[in-house]
C-alpha cells in the first residue's frame, strides 16, 4: 500500500469461527502473504484485535515484519505496571523502577521469564509498594517479566505517540475494500453454508474484485493511489 504501487489487491484470506480470537490469525496471514507475494511484508498494520506481546516478536522474529497493531487497556490502569519501569535498549534487563530503585541482580525463571530482583529494604520504604507488580521471593523483591511482557509495556507506550498514529491511520484504508466486497460483490450475506463452501465463495468475490482492479489498472494505468484500500492491513 505505498503510493508507487499502481494498483492494490487482496494477497491473503482467512476465516475463523466467530467465537474465535483473532490473536489466533497473525501467524497464518503472514505465512499465507509469504506464500503469495514471495516474502512477507515489511510493516503490517493491524487493529488492537490481532496486538499482543507474542504476535509482535513471532512476526519479527519469524518473518522479520514490523507488526503495528495498538494494544488494548486491559489490566494497564491498575496501579504501577512494566511500562513505568526503565528498560535496556533491548529489553532484557530492568535498569530501575519507577523511583529509581536500581536491581541488585537478574536471574532466569521457568519458560522465558526473567526475574528482576530487588532489595527488600529499598521496596519496604517505597510509597508504590502495594501498587508495585514486584513479588516476595524469599528475602527479596522481584519482578517477572517476559520478553512478551517487555513488547506489550513499549507498544502500549510508542501507541500514544504522534508519531504511530500517523503511521497507524492507513489501517483504517482497509474498510474500503471490506465495504466494496460487501456492496459490489455480496460478501455481507452469503447464499450458502458449511466452512468448505463459505471458504470457496469468499475466496472467488475476493478474486473477482482482484480481477476488476486489475482491468481498471490496465485500462486507466494513471490511478489514484488514494482511491484504492491499503491492502497489507488486517
Amino acid at each position: 500500500c505505498v503510493e508507487e504501487n499502481p494498483f492494490q489487491v487482496i494477497t491473503a484470506v482467512l476465516l475463523n469461527d466467530s467465537n474465535q480470537s483473532d490473536q489466533n490469525q497473525v501467524v497464518s496471514m503472514l505465512e499465507q502473504t509469504q506464500r503469495t507475494c514471495g516474502t512477507a511484508p515489511e510493516q503490517m498494520h493491524a487493529d488492537a484485535g490481532y496486538g499482543s506481546g507474542e504476535n509482535i516478536l513471532v512476526a519479527r522474529e519469524k518473518f522479520e515484519t514490523e507488526l503495528l497493531a495498538p494494544i488494548g487497556a486491559k489490566g494497564s490502569d491498575k496501579g504501577v505496571t512494566l511500562a513505568d519501569f526503565e528498560l535496556d535498549a533491548v529489553g532484557q534487563a530492568v535498569l530501575s523502577c519507577s523511583i529509581g530503585e536500581v536491581p541488585i541482580k537478574h536471574k532466569k525463571g521457568r519458560g522465558r521469564v526473567k526475574l528482576a530482583v530487588f532489595a527488600p529494604e529499598g521496596c519496604q520504604k517505597c510509597p508504590l509498594f502495594t501498587l508495585c507488580p514486584t513479588q516476595t521471593r524469599g528475602e527479596m523483591r522481584a519482578l517477572p517479566f517476559t520478553p512478551a511482557d517487555i513488547a506489550v509495556a513499549r507498544r502500549r507506550i510508542e501507541q500514544q505517540t504522534p508519531e504511530f498514529k500517523e503511521r497507524h491511520k492507513i489501517r483504517s484504508g482497509i474498510e474500503a475494500t471490506n465495504s466494496e466486497l460487501k456492496r459490489s460483490h455480496g460478501l455481507r450475506k452469503l447464499r450458502v453454508r458449511r466452512e468448505r463452501r463459505v471458504a470457496l465463495s469468499v475466496r472467488l468475490k475476493v478474486l473477482g474484485m482482484n480481477i476488476k482492479r486489475y482491468m481498471a489498472h490496465l485500462l486507466n494505468p494513471v490511478i489514484d493511489s488514494a482511491q484504492t484500500a491499503p491492502c497489507c492491513a488486517c
